[in-house]
């Protein structure tokens, strides 16, 4: 009998490492069959994933963001990169993720608060500065429009979308010879370009 219950307990301790050892999956392993669920369309397993996953909670909250938004869910993929940011307060990354879903949700005034976070921390960040003249221009404030599209201009003088908004910014603001090189110089860059010559055309 004594026998027998040694022979129970060696087998429930074996049992135990196994199950121990099973759940010591590495966390690499876990992004892995995520990232792999992903490619394939599954977003719902590839969140499970990584809701088995304990600590990594910046990477971990970044990529739920992502997988929530993938699956159209916006308001738990802010959720998740408003906690990513919590984690990590300097990292822009996080915060060029929470535009995403706002985009998606056409959230302008909220996107243009999380913009200006990110200039606070990358002012020369080209994309954002863009996106915040996108965001002026269309309310017709020109004058604001016209501060973030020239930071983008200087930098990218050979850039298209950022030529070619400023120079209707300097058209709406009056300022026509700078529209017109502006806008010879969007025909440089793209010499099929008709928004370009429409601007010429209501500048002669």
């Amino acid at each position: 009998m004594e026998f027998l219950n040694k022979k129970t307990g060696i087998a429930a301790l074996l049992l135990l490492f196994t199950v121990s050892i099973s759940a010591q999956v590495a966390p690499s392993q876990i992004f892995a069959e995520s990232y792999r669920y992903e490619s394939s369309g599954d977003y719902e397993k590839a969140i499970g994933e990584l809701n088995s996953l304990n600590g990594y909670d910046y990477h971990k909250s970044l990529r739920l963001g992502w997988l929530y938004y993938l699956s159209k869910n916006y308001e738990t993929s802010k959720k998740y990169y408003r906690q990513a940011v919590k984690v990590e307060p300097q990292a822009v990354e996080a915060l060029l993720g929470l535009c995403y879903p706002l985009e998606a949700q056409r959230n302008s005034d909220e996107l243009e608060k999380v913009y200006k976070q990110i200039l606070t921390l990358d002012k020369m960040n080209s994309k954002v500065n863009y996106a915040l003249g996108n965001i002026y221009y269309y309310r017709k404030d020109f004058q604001q429009a016209e501060l973030y599209f020239d930071k983008v201009q200087h930098m990218y003088p050979f850039d298209y979308y950022s030529t070619l908004m400023c120079g209707w910014t300097k058209y709406f603001l009056g300022k026509k010879n700078e529209a017109k090189r502006l806008f010879n110089n969007v025909l440089i860059i793209s010499p099929a370009d008709q928004s370009a010559k429409d601007g010429l055309n209501l500048l002669k």
